[in-house]
């Protein structure tokens, strides 16, 4: 029986599901009806969420469904169209027919990884699972060392931004919360304003009313 490739990328299930998932909504739920029904019964398409939909995929996959593995795969790989071209490309060099290679080479494989080091870690090595690239076991387990690395200095930066950008949002907060404050000041301050003016034109008008009656004679 032949190895389900998703159980070596298990780590990277949400990124690989999340790369077809308008085809996982359009093409395969909508279409097979049985799959739909066995495992989301009669509920409407658009009140699942990614998370429940990525859960039975991620489950069925992982169990080895097959079909549906043929499925995923060919559509993560059709979706990463520009990398399957730099793979044909570099294993054409190596023999014409390169579906027929059985086996790489360690001098191969580092002649193939060279051609593709300006890409990103984590996709060569989730291509070269996918699909079955026929690299020696020690290759397999660098790339996925330098995936792993990769992966984990991207969740970093990402934590990094999502700090940051929450940093920017108390500070606009911060910002609207001293705004409204001073607005408020201000308008409390005019309102003392204008009792004040209102006090001292009363103050006047006694004083003027005061010395009127002192300026009579008696």
């Amino acid at each position: 029986m032949q190895k389900n490739p998703f159980l070596s990328v298990r780590p990277w299930m949400p990124q690989i599901l999340h790369a077809i998932k308008k085809d996982i909504k359009t093409d395969h739920l909508a279409v097979d009806k049985s799959f739909y029904k066995n495992h989301f019964g009669n509920r409407p398409l658009n009140k699942l969420t990614l998370d429940e939909i990525f859960a039975v995929y991620e489950r069925e996959l992982l169990g080895g469904n097959e079909q549906l593995v043929e499925w995923a795969v060919n559509r993560w790989v059709f979706k990463h169209g520009d990398l399957y071209q730099r793979f044909a490309g570099l294993l054409s060099e190596i023999h014409p027919e390169f579906h027929a290679i059985e086996s790489l080479t360690p001098e191969q494989s580092e002649r193939l990884l060279t051609g593709l080091q300006d890409c990103s870690a984590s996709e060569v090595y989730l291509f070269s699972s996918l699909n079955g690239v026929v690299f020696p076991e020690s290759i397999f387990e660098r790339l996925r060392l330098a995936a792993e690395k990769e992966s984990q200095m991207v969740q970093e930066q990402a934590a990094k931004e999502c700090a940051e950008e929450s940093l920017i949002q108390e500070l606009e907060r911060l910002r609207r919360e001293a705004a409204r404050q001073k607005e408020k000041y201000e308008e409390k301050l005019a309102g003392v304003q204008r009792k004040y003016q209102t006090d001292i034109e009363a103050l006047k008008k006694q004083i003027r009313s005061l010395q009127q009656k002192l300026d009579k004679p008696a």
